[in-house]
């Protein structure tokens, strides 16, 4: 083997293993482990102040109905264009919390989205229950306050660790209303979280 083909050999090598090890240091590959993360932070609003959107000819009536700050990773993320809340709400993350982000859980568990709702699968050697999958993750449709943050929520990617802080909301439009959970502990129909969006940072 000659000394160049050698060489070759020993520069692939590194280039790899600086790889594996970025993949290893940033968390980035096919599934995100940031290790256990706080619970959301939620406290209710005294009175009912409202936010108004004017989006297509329309206006938008956003009644706060609980402050709210969550950091979390995007298991799944989902743009909607074309149903009622899309005038104002393009876009929704599937987030995860708790323990569910820690190698030996993360790795049973794979998360979609359809049609405004969230699932998640999981095999039979997931350390932990159906319930606290349920308790640790959200569908949260995202109601950006500004140009800004709708531009930062568009360039979010799978297994971002984000903060997201805001409101939880109500929301009363013409002919529509759209209002958002108020706990973790609730599935089903309206059991998603509708956050209007003040800040969000990618860590």
């Amino acid at each position: 083997m000659s000394k160049t083909i050698k060489t070759l050999i020993i520069f692939t090598i590194i280039f790899l293993l600086g790889i594996m090890a970025r993949d290893i240091i940033t968390g980035s590959g096919t599934q995100s482990h940031y290790g256990t993360i706080e619970d959301p932070v939620q406290e209710d609003v005294i009175g009912e102040p409202f936010v108004k959107i004017e989006s297509g000819g329309n206006t938008y009536k956003l009644t706060k109905k609980a402050s709210y700050y969550i950091e979390a990773v995007v298991k799944s993320k989902k743009k909607y264009t074309r149903d009622l809340s899309s005038a104002i709400s393009n876009y929704d993350f599937a987030l995860a919390w708790g323990e569910l982000n820690e190698p030996e859980i993360d790795e049973h568990v794979d998360y979609s989205q359809s049609g405004r709702w969230y699932y998640y699968k999981y095999d039979s050697s997931t350390p932990v229950s159906k319930a606290y999958i349920g308790q640790h993750s959200a569908n949260v449709h995202l109601i950006p306050a500004n140009d800004l943050v709708a531009k930062q929520i568009s360039k979010v990617t799978v297994n971002d660790l984000v903060e997201l802080e805001g409101y939880l909301v109500y929301v009363k439009g013409e002919n529509f209303t759209w209002n958002s959970s108020l706990t973790r502990n609730d599935t089903g129909d309206g059991a998603c979280e509708i956050l209007y969006v003040e800040k969000i940072t990618v860590k």
